[in-house]
């Protein structure tokens, strides 16, 4: 049928989110779901400082044996890029609703998260401890500047506009110095709507100071977009490095959100991040998914049921 190869097309196009999420993984026995992660100084009424803050990871734990209903005891490490180590305390796991949390970790303003360890030693059918490895950052680099971008710092409504504030790092990589201020990013919504980066404000301590940027040198700094939509999803990232020369960023974290495919195990997950065949097997699970989804639309369809 038509609508059907309509199905397949569209789901073969598409598109995965350019920072992975949701991630997914097993140990066999409890599957998790990370669904992003922001930073947060006031998150489990921590005392901001100048140099830590509260990286908050927004996961979801379940059993694959959907007939155990019992609470699942777990406990959480996170790695950094630097293999530094860090713990969790029980005033920064905030339930969401059953199964799904928000864990907070207090780290170092600059750290990089690479991974998030599931202990399930004190849950008697958790099974085995088990990693979930967080993507790589999202990054853009030529001759003269390479951009990282770090995350959301923080997202608020006030009177019905949003402020956005998103973590950045930029470096000069020419042989000239670089005149870097406000005027330099813009941030597209899901719609294509354009809004201008806020230059800093002492005030509020929001916005990208104005600066030359020594060549070989780095500047990490948050950028500041306001007046947007409450409606509105930050989508790209566009750094305009002169007149003729821009790079954007893909930074739209919700692009995948919609995936309903099973959670691979850790390793699995890797080798499909990571690899052409890791791609072309995906493409064909999603085939495979298709097929089945027409065959049993066919089934339906011969003992008489209705076609909406």
């Amino acid at each position: 049928m038509k609508w059907k190869a309509l199905a397949l097309v569209l789901l073969l196009l598409l598109p995965a989110s350019a920072l992975g999420y949701p991630l997914q993984s097993s140990n066999g026995v409890v599957n998790c779901t990370i669904f992003g992660t922001f930073k947060d100084s006031g998150f489990g009424g921590y005392s901001s400082s100048d140099s830590n803050s509260v990286l908050v990871v927004d996961a979801s734990l379940g059993r694959i044996n959907q007939s155990d209903n019992s609470p699942i005891e777990a406990a959480y490490t996170l790695t950094d890029g630097n293999d530094r180590i860090y713990k969790t305390r029980s005033e920064y796991i905030k339930e969401l609703q059953n199964g799904r949390q928000l864990i907070g970790f207090v780290v170092p303003r600059e750290t990089i998260a690479k991974s998030l360890t599931i202990d399930l030693s004190q849950d008697s059918s958790g099974g085995e401890q088990f990693i979930q490895r967080f993507p790589d950052l999202v990054n853009l680099s030529n001759d003269n500047v390479t951009i990282l971008y770090y995350g959301i710092l923080r997202s608020s409504i006030a009177s019905q506009k949003k402020t956005v504030e998103l973590d950045v790092a930029i470096t000069n990589n020419g042989t000239d110095r670089m005149q870097l201020d406000a005027g330099n990013f813009t941030l597209k919504d899901q719609w294509g709507w354009v809004y201008q980066s806020k230059e800093y404000d002492s005030s509020t301590r929001k916005g990208i100071k104005s600066m030359v940027l020594e060549p070989n040198a780095t500047i990490r700094s948050a950028l500041a977009f306001v007046s947007l939509s409450p409606q509105s999803r930050p989508v790209e990232l566009v750094y305009r490095y002169s007149d003729q020369i821009s790079m954007t960023l893909n930074i739209d974290t919700e692009a995948g959100l919609g995936s309903q495919d099973k959670c691979l195990d850790s390793k699995q997950a890797e080798e499909t991040d990571s690899s052409l065949a890791g791609s072309i097997k995906a493409t064909k699970a999603r085939l495979a998914k298709v097929k089945k989804f027409n065959s049993s639309e066919e089934d339906e369809e011969a003992k008489g049921h209705d076609e909406l």
